[in-house]
């Protein structure tokens, strides 16, 4: 185990700002998917940055107690299994043996991007995936000091990696394949490393986070091949940091409602879509059924799976370890489960 001191845990158990930031990000993404509208992309980016920050919280703040890896994939597997399972049930994609292990990215490099099918949407899922399997790893060994330098690492050599996967790889392998999302998974990570003070110098920092936009900057401006997401990322980085550091009510409730919602939404938007298109007003009749089907998901089977997995799989931040000096227990809320649609 690393020998990092414990620190005091600095997320509260339930953030209205970064709920509604949640609802924002998949409102503009079903606003994308059902109206066409552009910056709805953006909503991509958002989800990244907030899950990032959200499990990265809960990683940093759990990491002493001895039960680390099974109390945290025991929590995400009850979080993402049963409805993504049901989704595979009802709309079985090819090669869906892949889509078990989450590396249906695999068949789609070999054979080309299912991009109109339903499915598609797991895209974002297994980069998900993929990410809570390394990022566990990297928080439980690596001392501090080495952490925040792989993190950075990660961040800074994103672009590089859609550059590549852009001019070698066939489209768009450059937005959904792991290494070209750290900058904003890892930034998110950042911001809550950033937010347990394991920043030595906030100059250093802020320098770092102006190097993969610029570069994206330029790069774009030669080449025009891949679209500059570093500036998407840093903006939401910018976003979630102000959303997690202020106590505020959030006075647009339907925000919320859709934030605590959004892992179905999203599951199952493109879905209802496929099967009502063609009907008069068929994206608002999408959005309506979607929407009832989300609350009931919510309130029959989400809610009840996650407060059963938090009871039997308890994330204990560092306060709550016994070595800690301080001994008011803070629990970390859930992380966000991600399911977007390639820009």
């Amino acid at each position: 185990m690393n020998n990092l001191a414990p620190e005091r845990s600095v997320q509260p158990d339930r953030s209205e700002p970064l709920d509604a930031l949640r609802g924002l990000a998949i409102s503009l993404v079903i606003a994308h998917h059902y109206f066409g509208f552009r910056l709805g992309e953006f909503g991509v980016d958002l989800f990244f940055v907030l899950s990032g920050f959200l499990i990265g919280g809960i990683l940093l703040d759990s990491r002493e107690q001895p039960d680390f890896f099974s109390s945290f994939y025991g929590r995400r597997a009850f979080r993402i299994l049963p409805l993504y399972w049901l989704l595979l049930l009802i709309a079985p994609p090819d090669r869906w043996a892949y889509y078990l292990f989450f590396i249906q990215q695999v068949p789609w490099v070999q054979f080309g991007y299912p991009v109109h099918d339903p499915t598609f949407v797991t895209w974002s899922l297994a980069v998900e995936e993929q990410f809570y399997l390394v990022l566990p790893i990297l928080v439980f060994w690596l001392p501090r000091p080495w952490l925040v330098r792989v993190l950075w690492c990660g961040a800074l050599l994103a672009p590089p990696s859609r550059w590549l996967f852009g001019a070698y790889l066939p489209h768009p392998s450059w937005v959904v394949l792991l290494p070209g999302r750290l900058d904003e998974l890892f930034g998110g990570v950042l911001i809550a490393c950033f937010m347990r003070e394991y920043c030595r110098s906030r100059v250093a920092w802020a320098t770092l986070a102006l190097v993969p936009p610029l570069c994206d900057i330029f790069h774009f401006a030669l080449f025009g091949s891949t679209a500059p997401l570093s500036v998407a990322s840093l903006i939401c980085c910018m976003a979630v940091m102000s959303a997690a550091a202020t106590d505020a009510q959030v006075m647009f409730r339907p925000l919320i409602w859709m934030g605590r919602r959004c892992y179905a939404l999203y599951l199952f938007h493109m879905l209802v879509y496929s099967a009502v298109s063609g009907q008069t007003w068929s994206a608002v009749v999408a959005f309506a059924i979607v929407g009832a089907l989300a609350e009931i998901s919510w309130r029959i089977v989400e809610a009840p799976l996650i407060g059963y997995a938090k009871r039997r799989f308890v994330m204990r931040s560092s306060d709550d370890h016994p070595s800690s000096r301080v001994g008011a227990p803070t629990h970390m809320p859930d992380g966000l489960v991600v399911e977007t649609k390639h820009k």
